[in-house]
């Protein structure tokens, strides 16, 4: 992967990080901490998160 992709791949794993922190802040309102879809939402950031963490390994 050339250094040009490895940054794109940063940069939209980040807005997705962003995304993802939204939504389950939406669906907490909604829905309340213990809903599923909010448990998943925040298993989904942190899987990005780890992701992005691997990519600076």
């Amino acid at each position: 992967m050339t250094e040009q992709n490895r940054k794109y791949v940063t940069k939209e794993i980040g807005k997705l990080l962003s995304e993802i922190w939204r939504i389950k802040g939406l669906a907490e309102q909604e829905y309340g901490p213990q809903h599923p879809i909010t448990k998943k939402l925040a298993s989904m950031h942190a899987d990005a998160q780890a992701l992005l963490q691997e990519k600076h390994r």
